[in-house]
């Protein structure tokens, strides 16, 4: 089986550590190619960090561990998903998380006036890989996987949340130890923010294999990532964004149920439409289609 994206998600990522290896000044420890305020509008301007900080590691150890759950999640997601599907999903949720996180950082500078909003540097895949998970347990939410058979494969992008979380406020506590704050403070923002986007790239914009567009049904509703307890509180604010949007003018078209393969006509109805055009014009397989 070709897993082109799979492959090139790996190799993308060494070529950007070995990028910042080689052109990071000594003085600059989160690296030319991750997200900070200082160095996108302030010291530098370098806008390309919104697209490399989601796929950029500074150190070599996360590659280590980061690399090999990337590539097991992305070509288990691929072959369902498409290849070209895949590189759209992970470029949106990693590029707007980066962006979201930018301004977030610049806000609370602005209000707390506090430099170290503008000197923090996040990188890392933990968004991309929460999409991953995201766009895993879409085809079967409720379903389990051998690897946590008491957990359904619609709260593992939430538990890898929570999990990253905990790596940040790591980092926060490690402070003294500057590599592994920068290593473990990016975790847990770029997840969360990773994984929201996933969701809406998949539920809003992905071009399915039958050409619908996305999948508004309940059945990847965004409760559904969410514990049952949540569901009161989140679902009536969800459901009126949603109306609000949809009295704007968008996604009026799409389908309120899960995208399916093409139809599969049975020997009968093709006949019966075969036969309905030749002999009348399309009245007889109209008759035909409604009486099946």
């Amino acid at each position: 089986m070709r897993l082109p994206v799979s492959v090139g998600l790996v190799l993308s990522m060494v070529l950007l550590w070995l990028v910042g290896a080689m052109f990071t000044p000594a003085e600059e420890k989160g690296g030319i190619l991750a997200l900070s305020v200082a160095d996108v509008i302030l010291r530098h301007i370098r806008p390309w960090v919104y697209l490399t900080a989601g796929f950029y590691h500074p150190y070599i150890v996360q590659l280590v561990f980061v690399l090999p759950l990337a590539f097991g999640l992305a070509k288990r997601v691929e072959p369902d998903l498409g290849a070209l599907n895949l590189v759209r999903l992970l470029l949106f949720a990693n590029t707007a998380a980066a962006v979201v996180m930018f301004v977030n950082l610049f806000i609370l500078y602005i209000i707390f006036r506090n430099p170290i909003y503008l000197e923090a540097s996040f990188s890392g895949f933990t968004g991309g890989i929460a999409a991953l998970l995201v766009a895993y347990m879409k085809p079967t939410p409720f379903a389990t996987a051998p690897l946590f058979p008491g957990v359904p494969l619609r709260f593992y992008p939430l538990v890898a949340c929570i999990v990253f979380c905990f790596c940040t406020m790591a980092g926060m506590a490690f402070t003294a130890v500057p590599a592994v704050s920068l290593m473990l403070v990016s975790a847990g923002p770029f997840s969360v923010l990773g994984g929201y986007f996933g969701w809406y790239y998949l539920r809003f914009l992905n071009k399915n294999r039958d050409q619908t567009v996305g999948d508004v049904s309940d059945e990847f509703a965004l409760v559904v990532l969410l514990p049952d307890f949540c569901i009161p509180l989140v679902s009536p604010l969800a459901n009126f964004c949603f109306s609000v949007v949809k009295l704007c003018g968008f996604f009026k078209k799409r389908a309120a149920q899960k995208p399916k393969m093409l139809p599969i006509l049975t020997v009968r109805s093709t006949t019966a439409v075969v036969l309905g055009y030749f002999f009348n014009g399309g009245y007889c397989a109209n008759s035909a289609g409604n009486q099946e």
